[in-house]
């Protein structure tokens, strides 16, 4: 097989591919194989039909058209594995010409590829990484958090609803006067200021004491996770049975003991320690890399390819839809517990997509500056490792990925590797330590008041 390129621009390239007859005509007969197993023919087993007799029942043009569709697609492949081209969208195959038996078979295809963009420099490039040691102010906000998780609710007597307390309600909400599904909810445990409902709420109950009665009227913001009732007003007719508080556990031995099976609490605060150095220690190298790409890519110049963005987009949304499928998780449900809106989860994923791209750009930038390669040994290397963990015979796994357009997908992964190795080499990069920041925990009182909430629908998604 021969083939040229002509570069008809920075993104774009033309190939001319000539298939030589030999292979024109291995394709012609192999498609004659493969259709004669596929169809049936009176007075002849599958696959056992002469070509004369395939042609009167599907016609020649078929099966040549057969043909030369694996014609295009292998020869294509393997022009682009040959050409060391990396395709970022569908190429555009001139399939004005026909295979023919005994001739070889010349088609042009044009497709956009990746750029080789180049870097501004790579000398002084410094990255500054978290600290790598534990603070007391961190584990003391470790403490708070075991705290709050094995904080109790007591009732409260002798002063209204306030910030943070929990309040036994129960309710009759309207969406613009009309009732909507599960809008009465019966004694529901609610956590003030936790944000599951609007402030709106949350200040129509301020004050309250148990057996009062409240009307709270307001307009539903475009936070709601239901994009039918924003803008709409929303009532609520609330009764306050009970209010309650949170108790907090004191840091005693005792405490220590509860929560791990500590004897005090020295040495409960020397286990934290330990076991937060190590994830600090752990997390490091990922931090590094993370922030070393980052850094190399503030010096990417050129443009980088939208079509590039966007189909890394599109794969990291179907990554994220599969993640929440594979845990059972719903969409509507992931919204709701995290208060996100599809809006704000497409522009985020929008965001990584763009940075992926233009750091990976930034690493192959850096690859061709220092005169790497990609050797044959590289890509065996490659191979080897993914056929131990598949279990397949290399040469055959090679062979697949030829024919498939894999090993430039491969020689893409050593650039990236080999650029990332100089790139994280503490000789061509400084790393500046950060000083200690307290790690402040998420709180997590709502699984102590899990046992005495009662099974009902959020009410997010009202308001």
């Amino acid at each position: 097989m021969n083939t040229t390129v002509e570069r008809l621009n920075a993104h774009t390239v033309k190939l001319t591919i000539t298939v030589p007859a030999a292979d024109v005509d291995a394709a012609i007969d192999a498609a004659y194989k493969s259709v004669a197993g596929k169809i049936k023919i009176p007075g002849f087993r599958p696959g056992r039909a002469p070509k004369p007799m395939i042609d009167t029942h599907v016609g020649r043009d078929y099966v040549h058209g057969e043909a030369q569709d694996e014609l295009l697609n292998s020869a294509y492949s393997k022009a682009i594995d040959a050409e060391s081209l990396r395709p970022i969208a569908r190429p555009d195959a001139d399939e004005s010409a026909a295979i023919e038996r005994g001739k070889d078979f010349e088609f042009t295809v044009t497709v956009e590829v990746r750029p080789e963009l180049e870097l501004s420099s790579v000398e002084g490039l410094s990255i500054t990484v978290p600290s790598v040691v534990t603070t007391d102010a961190e584990i003391d906000a470790q403490i708070e958090h075991t705290r709050e998780r094995f904080a109790t609710l007591e009732p409260v007597e002798g002063r209204a609803l306030q910030a943070d307390d929990f309040a036994l309600i129960s309710f009759v909400g309207t969406v613009d006067s009309e009732e909507y599904e599960g809008n009465t909810v019966d004694r529901y445990l609610y956590e003030v200021g936790r944000g599951m409902m609007p402030e709106a709420f949350d200040e129509g109950l301020s004050g309250a004491e148990p057996g009062a009665e409240r009307s709270i009227e307001f307009e539903i913001p475009d936070t709601s996770s239901n994009p039918d009732f924003v803008g709409k007003t929303a009532r609520f007719e609330v009764t306050i049975h009970e209010i309650k508080a949170k108790t907090l556990p004191p840091v005693d031995d005792e405490f220590a003991a509860n929560v791990g099976g500590y004897e005090s609490v020295a040495e409960m605060r020397q286990s934290l320690r330990e076991t937060m150095d190590s994830a600090k220690q752990t997390g490091r190298l990922r931090a590094i890399e993370r922030e070393a790409r980052a850094a190399l890519a503030a010096r990417l110049e050129g443009e980088v390819p939208q079509v590039m963005v966007d189909t890394t987009r599109g794969q990291m949304m179907r990554d994220f839809m599969t993640g929440m499928e594979s845990r059972g998780i719903s969409l509507p449900e992931y919204l709701q517990a995290t208060g996100s809106d599809m809006d704000r989860i497409e522009s985020d994923i929008a965001e990584q997509a763009k940075r992926s791209v233009t750091e990976d750009l930034a690493l192959e930038a850096l690859f061709r500056h220092l005169d790497f390669v990609v050797t044959d040994a590289d890509i065996d290397a490659e191979i080897a490792l993914i056929s131990s963990q598949a279990d397949k015979d290399p040469s055959e796994l090679r062979s697949s990925f030829e024919d498939s357009g894999v090993i430039a997908v491969l020689r893409e992964q050593v650039m990236h590797n080999k650029a990332m190795a100089w790139l994280i080499d503490p000789a061509n990069v400084e790393v500046v330590e950060a000083a200690p920041e307290v790690a402040v925990a998420e709180t997590a009182a709502d699984e102590a008041a899990d046992a005495e909430k009662p099974a009902a629908d959020s009410e997010k998604d009202k308001g």
